[in-house]
């Protein structure tokens, strides 16, 4: 059992370049963690680290011991979730990350029925923008969209991101409606701001209006504010369908541009790569995935 805990010690150090970070994600002190490390590194008769005041990293033997071990932890991890499903409910504190546009829209709608099915999960939900550091951060699974980059985590994808351009009828009564997207340089454009970098989002028109250098009226870094701003007619919003198509229902938006409008990256779930998920994970991407599949036009509406 001591070997095993030096196993995972050193796994953690390894993936996170850090003995601090391995610490907080395992819940032991950064001592803890240099102690285990240097046992193993004792019973192996090799340095698994090279070291600095400042930083570490894997030694050649360092290297090949860790892609054993961490076969071996995955082993009995798979070997573990897969006993702890058989034998009882999804249950403990399960944490959760998403951008904020999906959590508010998507996710929250989902909780209620998530919830009383799964009454034993306790849900921790960060509602984030910024690049996070999943394995690190110690997040059991998160929403992202882009391409998954990190070979220790695994996903699904959700579907494609679609967006709308929209206005109020008012709006557009007053001031006309766009025919193509260059005809924006005459209207009040109403934009999302990250709040991770400040940066403005990209408007997702194909080509060859990808890059156009539109007005700059209203910026928000809420995507709640500029829907409220475009129901009020303030201008032209770009808005994500699961946030518009309500509005756009209630004939308080009306869609403009369809035709030039392209997808914009990708949604997907994505988790540490154990090969079998804990039951609480499994139970969480399984009522996310169902929920997706059985209403596809959560993320793309039938009038796109």
């Amino acid at each position: 059992m001591e070997s095993l805990k030096g196993m995972t010690a050193f796994v953690a150090a390894a993936e996170l370049l850090s003995y601090p970070s391995a610490g907080r994600v395992l819940g032991v002190s950064s001592s803890a963690i240099a102690k285990s490390i240097a046992r193993l590194e004792n019973e192996l008769g090799v340095r698994l680290f090279h070291r600095t005041t400042r930083s570490i990293g894997l030694t050649e033997e360092g290297a090949v011991f860790y892609d054993r071990c961490k076969h071996i932890l995955d082993d009995i991890y798979d070997a573990q979730a897969m006993i702890s499903s058989t034998r009882s409910r999804p249950k403990g504190r399960l944490r959760v990350s998403v951008p904020q546009i999906f959590g508010h829209s998507l996710l929250m709608p989902l909780l209620p029925g998530f919830l009383k099915e799964y009454p034993e999960i306790e849900l921790d939900i960060d509602f984030e923008d910024r690049v996070i550091d999943i394995i690190g951060e110690g997040i059991d699974v998160a929403v992202r969209s882009g391409e998954l980059r990190d070979t220790r985590l695994i996903g699904h994808r959700l579907g494609e991101q679609h967006f709308v351009v929209c206005g109020s009828p008012d709006y557009l009564k007053k001031q006309g409606c766009p025919q193509t997207p260059s005809d924006l340089l005459r209207h009040s454009c109403i934009h999302f701001k990250y709040p991770s970098n400040g940066l403005l989002a990209q408007w997702s028109f194909s080509s060859p209006d990808t890059n156009l250098n539109l007005p700059r009226n209203l910026i928000f870094n809420n995507t709640d504010a500029g829907l409220r701003a475009a129901i009020d007619g303030l201008g032209l919003a770009h808005l994500p369908v699961y946030v518009s198509e309500p509005a756009i229902k209630k004939k308080l938006l009306q869609p403009i541009l369809t035709e030039f409008m392209v997808p914009l990256g990708s949604l997907s779930l994505i988790w540490p790569s154990n090969r079998h998920l804990s039951p609480k994970v499994r139970a969480f991407v399984d009522f996310v995935i169902d929920a997706v599949r059985s209403n596809p036009s959560i993320l793309e509406p039938k009038w796109l």
